[in-house]
């Protein structure tokens, strides 16, 4: 009988605890749990806030300054987080796509999560005539959350769209319109910008780079900028700018020293109904031996298949030299094993430029010793679609100029260039000289931007 009243004790506190902990619960009807909001909550995780870090000297009353200077006691300093705009994880080991006029003029550049989690970041690229920018988160970084893409041509007038990002200041905020117009022209300064999205979402200052989003809670635009001259004239960019400038950037060789075969400045495009093609290989390359030609078809990368461009990149750029991936093509199951780039190509992949040694002739032109050692500008490739990234240093370097310094070493060879970028990637610097054909004098270039 005891032992009943025990058994029957327990099941009534069992269903006692059982009741308060299903009150604790807050109920969320159907009416509240919207398109919209299932859409904001799906997409969060990947919005971060993009600023910049400065030191401030703490002072708390108008003598502290002056007591401190006098007592040569310590100031406090503290760093403080400035923003400047908001961004989107495309990568979840660590790329974020924002605008290029977000981080432009920032010395340094800070990356908040939305949990809150800080991190520096570099700039990898970027187009200043679409106005985005491709970051690499630095440190540490845990698995994150990337965004998910619409398809290319997936847009409705009149749908519902949202915006999100960091107006002002204020941090994650939402809020919601219609997709209004396609194709529209805005122009900022001496750029012109096509072919844009236009939405009523409202855009504020700091929202810029942060994802114009469908309830799907897929990515279908770039947001930034507003008509200053009207109420709810908004524009964004749509992912038929975005797709070509991932798939430019997304590649190996701008990562590491690996050989892929595909032409960095490529731009691939989707295949009929799915996968990508593939652009002429570079001859003897890793996906030349491999038997591919230009127009084949890759349908997926180490057993992951890849619909569009900006998949295949994310399936790729992480692979290093003596790497083995696996492709799914039209002509079946390849296996490659990635190479490192020759020094030529190398110096071209994150220069820009071609060199050749100097001849006799040169020499004696240029008033040289015949024995002078020395590499000449044998061409300045043009920059693709997806990567204008206005060099200044491109302004003034020409063909026929001779290379004085790279870096530390002075007449420079081919292998000791190479070598000094072997274990670069896009977006670090290099300190260069070298004597201009067109002002007969020799320019320094101390920021020179690797690609």
């Amino acid at each position: 009988m005891f032992t009943k009243k025990i058994i029957f004790f327990v099941m009534v506190l069992s269903v006692m605890t059982a009741v308060c902990f299903a009150s604790a619960i807050p109920i969320v009807s159907n009416n509240r749990m919207t398109p919209t909001v299932k859409a904001v909550k799906k997409a969060l995780p990947w919005v971060v806030s993009i600023g910049t870090t400065q030191q401030i000297i703490q002072v708390n009353d108008p003598f502290s300054l002056f007591f401190t200077d006098f007592f040569n006691q310590p100031r406090r300093v503290v760093t403080q987080f400035s923003p400047l705009g908001s961004g989107v994880i495309v990568d979840e080991s660590g790329l974020v796509l924002t605008n290029y006029h977000v981080v432009r003029r920032a010395s340094s550049i800070e990356v908040q999560l939305w949990d809150g989690t800080s991190f520096s970041a570099d700039v990898v690229g970027y187009d200043v005539d679409s106005d985005l920018c491709l970051l690499k988160l630095q440190g540490e970084v845990p698995q994150l959350t990337a965004a998910e893409y619409a398809r290319v041509d997936d847009l409705y007038l009149g749908e519902t769209v949202i915006a999100i990002g960091n107006p002002f200041g204020l941090g994650q905020s939402v809020s919601t319109g219609v997709l209004s117009a396609l194709n529209r022209s805005f122009q900022e300064g001496d750029v012109d910008f096509e072919n844009l999205i236009q939405t009523d979402a409202a855009i504020n200052p700091g929202n810029s780079g942060g994802p114009l989003v469908n309830l799907d809670g897929q990515l279908v635009g770039i947001n930034q900028a507003i008509r200053a001259d009207a109420q709810g004239i908004c524009f964004a960019i749509p992912l038929s700018h975005i797709e070509p400038f991932l798939s430019f950037w997304l590649k190996p060789a701008h990562f590491s020293d690996a050989f892929l075969g595909i032409p960095t400045n490529a731009i691939l495009q989707s295949a009929d109904y799915s996968g990508v093609l593939l652009p002429a290989p570079i001859p003897n390359s890793p996906l030349a031996k491999a038997g591919l030609q230009e127009g084949d078809r890759i349908f997926a990368v180490n057993g992951n298949s890849v619909k569009n461009p900006i998949e295949f990149g994310h399936a790729i750029w992480k692979l290093k030299s003596g790497d083995t991936v696996m492709l799914s093509t039209n002509r079946g199951e390849l296996t490659l094993t990635l190479e490192p780039q020759p020094d030529e190509m190398l110096i071209g992949t994150r220069l820009g430029i071609s060199l050749a040694p100097l001849t006799d002739a040169m020499r004696s032109a240029l008033g040289l010793r015949q024995n002078q050692e020395a590499l000449i500008v044998s061409d300045v490739q043009e920059e693709p679609f997806g990567s204008i990234q206005g060099a200044q240093w491109k302004e003034v370097i020409r063909r026929g100029d001779i290379l004085l310094q790279f870096a530390e070493q002075e007449y420079p060879t081919f292998s000791q260039i190479a070598d000094s970028l072997r274990g670069s990637k896009a977006g670090e610097y290099r300190y260069m000289v070298f004597y201009s054909s067109a002002v007969k004098m020799p320019v320094e270039v101390a920021r020179l931007q690797l690609n």
